[in-house]
């Protein structure tokens, strides 16, 4: 069972009225900008309930409403998650979780034994920071048992107000962003240049959170001169 970590709209004052679709305040709602496609592989982004709960400028729930072969779950421990191991029972499925690491395999690295005929590729995208990733991943044997998958080359986040731990290091939908162009280059996917709404997306929360900062930094400058 999860329980609800999204606010309620009906008990945040008029100004602060939220969104039901990218949940997000009406006035910076990105609803209008999400344009959905689908993809052959199929995502599944395991976002840390924590993440849900205290991140109001996450990229996850932006990327899911893009994705139409995707789903988003919330939790901490998906061991006993009924939905994630019927996916992983499910012989349809070829399962990979996105993550780096010295045994992570890409693109370019996939064998043929690696990606059997017929089967969809499954990728499980953990979102919450590096520390609650890792934690995700550790109370979550049956998803971290997983091989991992990653890119074959870095690349720098553009998530300008969100400090990475390494400067490869790149938000959800920025990770799905360069997913998507690494296996359109291998000839897993042919998107046609559709999965760019991620990073136009991406672009436009950026722009919105830079603009209220600098108008909170005037603001803070006018009180100290009114002192």
């Amino acid at each position: 069972m999860f329980k609800r970590t999204d606010p309620k709209p009906e008990v945040q004052p008029a100004h602060r009225e939220y969104c039901y679709g990218c949940r997000r305040a009406k006035k910076n709602c990105l609803c209008d900008s999400i344009k959905p496609f689908a993809t052959k592989m199929r995502f599944v982004i395991l976002m840390h309930d924590k993440e849900a709960r205290e991140q109001k400028t996450g990229t996850a729930r932006l990327a899911k409403l893009c994705l139409t072969n995707a789903e988003l779950l919330i939790g901490t421990d998906f061991t006993r998650d009924e939905r994630v191991n019927a996916l992983l029972r499910d012989p349809s499925y070829n399962p990979f979780v996105l993550y780096p690491g010295p045994k992570a395999l890409n693109f370019k690295t996939l064998g043929k034994d690696s990606l059997p005929e017929g089967k969809t590729l499954l990728i499980f995208v953990i979102d919450g920071t590096w520390r609650l990733a890792k934690g995700l991943l550790r109370q979550s044997p049956n998803v971290s048992a997983l091989p991992r998958l990653s890119f074959s080359r870095n690349y720098l986040s553009r998530f300008a107000f969100k400090r990475q731990p390494l400067p490869h290091c790149v938000s959800t939908i920025e990770a799905i962003y360069h997913l998507c162009n690494e296996a359109g280059e291998a000839g897993h996917e042919n998107l046609k240049g559709q999965n760019e709404v991620l990073m136009d997306l991406l672009k436009k929360l950026v722009e919105t959170q830079v603009h209220y900062t600098k108008v909170k930094g005037r603001k803070r400058e006018e009180n100290k001169k009114k002192k």
